[in-house]
Formats: C-alpha cells, sequence, structure tokens
C-alpha cells in the first residue's frame, strides 16, 4: 500500500504518534489512507497502524 502525505487530515481518525510522519499535530492524520492491522504475537498490542513511518531525525 502507498502512503502520501496530505494537505489536509483524514476526518474521524486521531493520532497521539508525534514521531509519526503523518501527524498533523492536534492529533490529526495527514496520510492519504491508513492501514490497520493485528500486530506481531511478540508485541505487546493488539492492533497497529502499518502506515506508521518515522519523522526524518528522530
Amino acid at each position: 500500500m502507498m502512503h502520501e502525505k496530505k494537505e489536509t487530515p483524514i476526518a474521524g481518525i486521531s493520532c497521539s504518534v508525534t514521531n509519526c510522519l503523518y501527524n498533523g499535530g492536534n492529533l490529526t492524520c495527514m496520510a492519504n489512507q491508513i492501514e490497520v492491522s493485528t500486530c506481531d504475537p511478540v508485541q505487546q498490542c493488539s492492533v497497529q497502524c502499518k502506515t506508521f513511518a518515522p519523522k526524518a531525525g528522530r
């Protein structure tokens, strides 16, 4: 899935991951789309945002 950053946030989607490239501040997600899946069994969560990309320099 190809993700791109857009100018306006996705309505109804909030994001608190501050080191994500698509986090537009104020809990907004600026990705053109999101992908959510189950986590790897080793990780300590039940779902994850596969859209996540780290901001440069972080």
